[in-house]
């Protein structure tokens, strides 16, 4: 099966191993893919904890896993990036992620993302919605 973002790599060579834990991330664009994959299966846990700690409190988990489940994930269209590689320490990637709400109305998600590798780690920090 492909992989979710639209990355036409297999989900388990590409977002699989981000959500469970076993790998991590490289870029900020990597991690933005991965999360929006833990949104079309509902992996709240990873939604949080790719997270910031510092902005982790502004997310709950309820309305996570109320949007990740009432929608259809369709589509993952990536706009631009800025900075996010290995050697970085921040990033933004925009993106425009298509769904289908509970009522089956289309729907766009236009991001403009901020990513902070903290630990060593890639976190998403927060993000403008145009």
């Amino acid at each position: 099966m492909n992989c979710y973002c639209c990355s036409e790599r297999k989900f388990q060579d590409c977002c699989e191993p981000f959500i469970e834990g076993i790998a991590k991330p490289a870029t900020a664009e990597e991690l933005m893919r991965s999360r929006f994959s833990a949104y079309a299966i509902g992996a709240v846990e990873y939604i949080l904890r790719s997270t910031h700690p510092s902005t982790r409190k502004f997310y709950d988990a309820e309305s996570i896993e109320k949007w990740a489940q009432s929608s259809v994930w369709q589509k993952l269209e990536i706009i631009s990036k800025s900075a996010g590689e290995a050697k970085d320490k921040k990033g933004s990637v925009e993106f425009k992620a298509y769904f289908l709400d509970a009522e089956n109305n289309p729907h766009i998600h236009h991001e403009l993302s901020n990513f902070e590798k903290y630990l060593g780690k890639w976190f998403f920090v927060g993000g403008r919605v145009f």
